[in-house]
């Protein structure tokens, strides 16, 4: 199994020998076999990458999420194919209808609000959590009275003060872009890999999203990033390079799928393959013994 998340900063040139990357600079030479990673972070605007090591890499289902100047991921490199039965799974996707859409989408957004629910208890913020229970209690199919909404005011107050906002360029906010968009490349891998499509949504609908169904199904998953970076703001510390290390080694974490431990990986395909055979769908919390 594929595990590491190699982050490129400092190289001049990665290329292609034999199955394995080859990362060049003036001084230093390091060679990683292909089939140990899960993902490749370039973090160098500069760096030249050849076209027959980007071809391996989609291959192997290697995700490839690309840093502009400033050192935030800017865009992924995918297969266009993932899965050799990718037309009769889409061809299931696209007669979703709106009952199943609209049971799935409730169903995330729970998880979702209670995963929150059990954050802010972790952390024994007790004046919060009550409001957020009512609404987890109050979550409609399509959740059409938009429980998710009201909940995520009530949740980043919580954590970050009455006065953060999502919407606001801060050092906080920053971090949690950086994680969640590394979350939904890693989400977006899953879904090609099993053969879905990822602008065929479930409830996330927009013309400029290509990845519309990633954003549907990363919802559980987002505490994984939040967690860490509470933690961080906790420490009162501004050190962007230290913890967007921290962000990308909270993936080699292990979550508790329906009570299991899984790393995240592993837990994004279980849920995908829920979805890709419209079963069940996992129940995905943070394993907060093990983090």
């Amino acid at each position: 199994m594929s595990w590491k998340i190699i982050e490129i900063e400092n190289a001049d040139k990665i290329n292609l020998f034999l199955d394995n990357i080859v990362i060049k600079n003036d001084k230093t030479k390091i060679i990683i076999p292909i089939n140990d990673i899960d993902v490749l972070l370039l973090n160098n605007y500069k760096l030249n990458i050849t076209t027959q090591l980007i071809n391996a890499l989609t291959r192997n289902n290697t995700l490839v999420i690309v840093c502009d100047k400033n050192q935030l991921p800017q865009s992924y490199i995918l297969p266009i194919i993932g899965n050799w039965n990718t037309l009769k799974v889409i061809d299931k996707q696209l007669h979703w209808n709106y009952e199943y859409k609209s049971i799935t989408w409730q169903t995330i957004i729970k998880q979702k609000i209670f995963n929150q629910i059990s954050l802010l208890k972790n952390i024994q913020n007790s004046s919060n959590y009550d409001q957020l229970l009512e609404m987890l209690k109050d979550i409609k199919p399509y959740d059409i009275s938009n429980r998710e909404g009201h909940a995520s005011k009530i949740y980043w107050h919580a954590l970050f003060g009455l006065k953060f906002t999502r919407h606001q360029d801060d050092y906080y906010n920053v971090l949690l872009n950086y994680g969640y968009t590394i979350l939904r490349g890693y989400v977006t891998r899953s879904i090609i890999k099993k053969g879905l499509d990822p602008r065929i949504s479930i409830f996330h609908k927009s013309f400029h999203n290509y990845f519309a169904l990633a954003s549907d199904l990363m919802e559980p998953f987002r505490i994984v990033i939040d967690y860490e970076v509470f933690k961080i703001y906790k420490t009162k510390i501004i050190d962007l390079y230290s913890h967007k290390e921290q962000l990308i080694k909270s993936f080699n974490n292990k979550i508790l799928v329906d009570n299991k431990k899984q790393f995240v990986n592993n837990g994004i395909d279980i849920f995908v393959d829920a979805i890709v055979n419209q079963s069940k769908l996992p129940t995905i919390t943070l394993d907060y013994e093990s983090i």
